[in-house]
């Protein structure tokens, strides 16, 4: 990331001939060819890539009014079956008054209290099964990589996300809180008693509220 500078006081009147403000920050030279060098390797560059996808579906409930709409509820309330949803809406009187747009069927289902709570507890079990599956992924992959095998790193300073890593697994599992000095100490340390300890254990997930 380029941190701009404010233009040499010397060319504020050339500056202001082309309609630039005197105050303005300017992208020095080297900064945007190392932009231009970069374009296309960075993920969002991709029109196609993970995080472009996100911003689009994003931009699907910005357009729509939705942005009010509960995140992590959402999460849990489009994994239910369709016969189940629609008997949240045949129950209502009025499921999505003043309109019938899919979005304010889906705002009206979470405005329910028992849908609510269960979509809002489905949200977290569904974010848990991904994390986990990213976590380990990103182990594995460390592992296999050649900056796992290059000595160096194991002697540098334990990391801030490392001791917290130790002081939750010491916290979580009752284990005695070790002596680290080193990144490969806390890295055995860590991989010795499971890894993170929020993956330890999968948690339940809800049950389904109609068929109760």
């Amino acid at each position: 990331m380029f941190v701009p500078f404010q233009p040499d006081p010397r060319i504020k009147s050339v500056l202001s001939r082309f309609g630039f403000d005197e105050e303005a920050a300017i992208t020095p030279l080297a900064e945007l060819k190392r932009e231009i060098h970069q374009y296309g390797e960075r993920r969002c560059d991709k029109e196609a890539s993970r995080d472009n996808l996100i911003y689009y579906l994003g931009f699907a409930f910005a357009v729509n009014e939705a942005l009010d709409v509960d995140s992590l509820g959402l999460t849990g309330l489009l994994s239910i079956p369709l016969e189940a949803f629609a008997t949240i809406l045949v129950e209502s009187d009025e499921p999505a008054e003043g309109s019938d747009r899919l979005i304010d069927a889906l705002r009206y289902a979470l405005s329910q209290p028992a849908v609510l709570g269960w979509a809002r507890a489905k949200g977290v079990w569904l974010q848990w099964k991904r994390l986990e599956v990213v976590y380990r992924k990103e182990i594995i992959d460390f592992r296999k990589s050649d900056a796992f095998d290059r000595p160096g790193w194991r002697k540098r300073s334990i990391t801030k996300a490392q001791h917290y890593m130790v002081g939750e697994i010491v916290r979580i599992l009752g284990v005695a809180n070790p002596r680290l000095a080193t990144r490969g100490e806390a890295f055995n340390f860590i991989a010795h008693h499971g890894g993170n300890p929020r993956f330890l254990v999968e948690p339940p997930a809800p049950a389904n509220f109609w068929e109760a």
